[in-house]
């Protein structure tokens, strides 16, 4: 049984336009590098890349690597959000903390020490994001980037755990480690490079 959508989008002359019905695509003499994607999806493949579509329009399938990589200045300020929301998140913790005790100045040290949920939550947040459908933890989401192995495939939890422990190699080499991603033609951090992942992004937007 087919699980083709009913309606597509497709790139013409540089602007996407539909949608269009499989009918309608038949139609249209697509090539098979012309970018399509199905109505509510976020992102555009080349034609020869979707399997399925490409076999009913008589255009033989050809899987493509991920070509299309986030930068590192992408990949900072996705970081600085996720910090965010885990900081925002403490915060609140925080609140209903001191709401409850009868003294403040008492509990500032505790609220100190407790500074370290923010960095185990927004590691436990990117495991479960980035090895969920989603491949991507919120703030990749909200710039548009996603996680996945060289093959562009999703990562799984397994793998996901792998990455983010790998950041701790970054941490030990004072930073250098994230930065290897400038002059790399992936962008690969090392960390990426240890759990064989790339963070890759949307071709059209």
């Amino acid at each position: 049984m087919s699980t083709l959508p009913d309606r597509y989008d497709v790139v013409i002359r540089g602007k996407p336009e539909g949608p269009f019905s499989l009918d309608e695509l038949r139609q249209m003499n697509l090539r098979p590098t012309d970018f399509v994607k199905p109505v509510g999806q976020p992102e555009f493949k080349e034609l020869r890349e979707i399997a399925e579509l490409s076999n009913l329009l008589d255009i033989p399938y050809q899987a493509t690597g991920p070509q299309y990589f986030a930068t590192l200045d992408m990949r900072l300020l996705a970081t600085a959000i996720d910090y965010f929301i885990a900081c925002c998140a403490y915060a609140v913790l925080a609140a209903i903390y001191l709401a409850g005790t009868s003294n403040a100045t008492e509990s500032i040290p505790a609220l100190l020490i407790g500074l370290v949920i923010v960095p185990l939550a927004k590691f436990i947040l990117c495991v479960m994001t980035e090895g969920s459908k989603k491949q991507a933890s919120i703030g990749k989401m909200l710039i548009g980037v996603k996680v996945t192995d060289e093959q562009g495939k999703p990562i799984g939890y397994g793998k996901a755990l792998a990455r983010n422990l790998a950041k701790l190699v970054g941490v030990a080499t004072l930073g250098i480690g994230f930065f290897t991603g400038f002059f790399d033609r992936r962008q690969q951090c090392l960390h990426d490079k240890i759990a064989g992942t790339l963070v890759i992004k949307d071709r059209l937007i």
